[in-house]
């Protein structure tokens, strides 16, 4: 029976994001535009990375080539995560102004639904830029590199995309928490776009637990880096815990759901 549900709402999703790709291809244009404009955002971010250690050799032992995987490695997660759950972003907004009612009456799980429903078109830019990076600018590829790295990015996207959500079902339980949900969530994009060695203490430690920067960036850097796969067990691991804490945090703060005013047409 759970095998048989399990196949049902994989097939679910998969139409889902089928659906989501369609809508993003039909206006070809802004498709293109979007996903440019957001590659030349992150070229042009890194940018500071390229004039920094023009002056400054290494930083803490990173050197240019580390922040290159480091950062192919969050774009391509981030790209991924936000391409295929595209809602994470929007939990609070969502929970806040009673648009639940919507995913509450179909049969479907309404967390995966919720997340899959939406696609950020502007991710595949993210894609694009972290796929490019990884391959042309980290240093030699092998076959166990490229597997590890594809891994890790994926891991670092499902953290991402679960700590993004968690911070919205804040609204399950202090009203809309909409703006502290984006606080919150680019707090942890911009602690993980630093290299962890810089951080230490009390920062240090938020990264590895209520702000889990370290498991979208660092630790997956280490294991891309050292080809060590006991690193990618222990974000696999770190993942799964912030998918199973979502699940438990959402499901409780369904109980305290109250029904929305507003009228709203899903299509």
């Amino acid at each position: 029976m759970f095998l048989k549900r399990l196949i049902s709402e994989m097939r679910f999703i998969t139409e889902l994001w089928k659906m989501n790709l369609a809508s993003a291809l039909e206006y070809r244009a802004n498709f293109i535009t979007q996903s440019i404009g957001m590659l030349i955002n992150d070229a042009i971010f890194f940018v500071f990375w390229v004039l920094f250690f023009d002056c400054f050799k290494s930083i803490k032992g990173w050197g240019l080539q580390d922040m290159v995987l480091l950062f192919s490695i969050i774009t391509t997660g981030f790209g991924v995560g936000m391409a295929l759950f595209g809602n994470s972003m929007k939990v609070a907004e969502i929970i806040a102004q009673g648009r639940l009612d919507y995913y509450l009456v179909l049969p479907r799980n309404v967390l995966i639904h919720i997340l899959a429903s939406r696609s950020m078109i502007s991710a595949y830019g993210d894609i694009f830029f972290g796929v490019l990076s990884f391959f042309f600018f980290t240093g030699p590829v092998t076959a166990e590199k490229t597997a590890i790295w594809l891994i890790a990015s994926l891991l670092s996207g499902t953290v991402l995309v679960c700590a993004a959500s968690l911070f919205g079902c804040l609204s399950f339980f202090i009203g809309n928490a909409t703006t502290l949900a984006g606080q919150a969530t680019n707090a942890m994009m911009i602690l993980s776009v630093y290299p962890d060695t810089i951080f230490q203490g009390g920062v240090r430690f938020l990264m590895y637990t209520l702000f889990p920067a370290a498991l979208i960036g660092a630790l997956p850097y280490r294991a891309v880096r050292s080809l060590d796969w006991q690193s990618l067990v222990l974000l696999a691991c770190g993942a799964l815990f912030f998918a199973i804490l979502l699940t438990a945090v959402f499901n409780a703060g369904l109980r305290r759901y109250e029904s929305g005013s507003a009228l709203n047409v899903n299509m």
